[in-house]
């Protein structure tokens, strides 16, 4: 009699234990689950947010359309002191890439998600600005201005190295 309710007991307690192990694996495949579609809804809304009409349009004005011979010409040309409304226009495209950036290192999203959303902008955007947004910090002395961009550059170049 001893003996049955030994084996009962301890079967019981393994039971008790594979139903422990299957929930707790049952809730790592939900929480994976709900990290991928969290990263999914996030890259939804930064796609959404650069297919508004003016920050797309900015986008391509600043990054395709913009011409200056180096940033001394640029900042005569687009900068806050002579040009406001342009230089609000390379303000809310930066921010933007800023923002995409911190995502990106908070891991909120993946770098390839990202470089498939926007790798040739930014890979073009930060050639393209790097002297200016050098020059940029110099002058308003603001050497940590935008580290997130250059961030989103170096992990979107080592996903699209071409």
């Amino acid at each position: 009699m001893v003996d049955i309710l030994v084996d009962a007991e301890t079967l019981s307690f393994v039971a008790a234990m594979v139903g422990i192990f299957i929930a707790v694996a049952v809730g790592l495949v939900q929480f994976r689950n709900f990290v991928k579609a969290r990263q999914i809804e996030i890259y939804l809304d930064l796609y959404n947010k650069i297919m508004e009409k003016d920050l797309h349009r900015w986008s391509v004005e600043v990054a395709v359309l913009w011409k200056w011979k180096d940033p001394s010409n640029f900042f005569e040309k687009y900068g806050p002191e002579n040009n406001m409304d342009e230089f609000l226009k390379f303000t809310a495209v930066t921010t933007y890439l800023e923002n995409m950036g911190l995502v990106l290192k908070e891991k909120l999203v993946s770098a390839r998600m990202v470089a498939n959303l926007v790798g040739t902008t930014i890979l073009g955007f930060w050639e393209k600005y790097k002297p200016v947004i050098r020059e940029f910090q110099r002058r308003y002395k603001l050497p940590k201005v935008m580290p997130m961009t250059e961030y989103l550059y170096q992990e979107v170049k080592m996903v699209r190295p071409e």
